[in-house]
């Protein structure tokens, strides 16, 4: 699963799991039950700056260059995969590794059988026009149906989650073909509100789901560049299979954070991608695999609804899976996305 997961099977509960602060390093004495952290990085408090974003864009440009050139000497032989999913910002991290590593292969995904999303399409041109091997993993709905509930025996925390979920998915299935098209998931774009490059609000039917809070895009920036620490959801399910993932917009957070509002991201990226890119590629709006094309009902967000999964389901869900006795306890270990530090730990040289 993660280290979550696997913490949990060797018996620590679910509040008794703590997070290393961002840009930190914990060193613990089982001993005298003791720790310490020590910070080897700190961020600026906000986002901003009084230097133009040409500038940032060149030394973060420089930033991504230097880089790859370290992870190429020291890891010369090591073959090497980029994560491609068509927008701007992975297609400028591929163009980056070309440079230095020539054998690196682009990976993309698709949900559905059918035909590549508008996403697994730009990715797929992306790798062509950079000369990088491209391969695709697909997914589809029965896929991400049996992954929530498996058709091997159950656990016995999840068996009454999964009954009625069949029941559901049987309903639908029934169903399906009487149904007139399922109501389309459709995203809105703003460019400058997230860098390095997330999404807006995603709009199915007439519900918003995952609405971002209503403050500042600098002071939005500066919250997503701390969150950093979450990426336990990229990290941690790839080390699960012994793959080490590198975040090379990391390298680069302080001169990220210091471009000026209102941020252009097409202009930025169009700066980053020093013309190795397709025409158009900074500028392409991007679909989510949650959501799927803009005109088609392929992402996972509208599966799961068609299948009766909504927000509190999947709660419950995770809550049975790791252990987790209430909703409360779920709140106090993980607030805002960002779960509970070490407790009572000091900071190296504090009293």
């Amino acid at each position: 699963m993660n280290y979550l997961g696997d913490l949990v099977t060797a018996g620590i509960a679910f509040t008794d799991t703590y997070a290393i602060p961002a840009g930190s390093v914990v060193t613990l004495d089982p001993e005298s039950r003791t720790g310490t952290v020590r910070r080897f990085a700190t961020l600026p408090v906000g986002a901003g700056s009084a230097r133009t974003p040409s500038a940032l864009a060149s030394e973060i440009g420089d930033l991504l260059d230097q880089g790859m050139r370290h992870l190429a000497a020291a890891h010369p032989d090591t073959p090497l995969a980029v994560c491609l999913s068509g927008g701007a910002d992975s297609s400028v991290i591929a163009a980056y590794t070309r440079q230095q590593f020539p054998h690196a292969v682009a990976y993309s995904y698709s949900f559905g059988d059918d035909r590549l999303s508008e996403d697994a399409a730009a990715a797929q041109h992306v790798a062509a026009h950079l000369g990088m091997p491209f391969r695709l993993v697909r997914a589809n709905r029965q896929d991400l149906l049996d992954v929530l509930a498996p058709r091997d025996p159950p656990r016995p925390g999840l068996a009454r989650l999964q009954r009625p979920l069949r029941r559901r998915q049987r309903a639908a299935r029934q169903c399906h073909r009487r149904r007139p098209p399922p109501r389309r998931a459709r995203l809105h774009w703003r460019p400058h509100e997230r860098i390095p490059g997330r999404l807006h609000p995603r709009d199915v039917a007439v519900t918003v789901y995952y609405r971002l809070q209503n403050i500042s895009p600098d002071r939005m920036r500066a919250h997503l560049a701390r969150g950093v620490q979450t990426g336990d959801r990229e990290v941690g399910v790839f080390a699960a299979h012994g793959l080490t993932v590198v975040q090379p917009y990391c390298w680069a957070t302080t001169e990220l954070l210091a471009l000026p509002e209102p941020v252009s991201k097409p202009l930025l990226m169009a700066d980053l991608a020093r013309h190795r890119l397709p025409n158009g590629t900074s500028h392409r709006p991007k679909v989510r695999a949650q959501i799927g094309d803009l005109t088609a009902d392929t992402g996972v967000l509208p599966q799961l609804l068609q299948a009766d999964i909504d927000q509190r389901w999947l709660e419950a869900h995770f809550r049975s899976a790791l252990g987790v006795r209430s909703p409360a306890d779920l709140r106090r270990t993980i607030r805002g996305g960002i779960h509970q530090p070490v407790p009572l730990t000091p900071v190296e040289g504090d009293q």
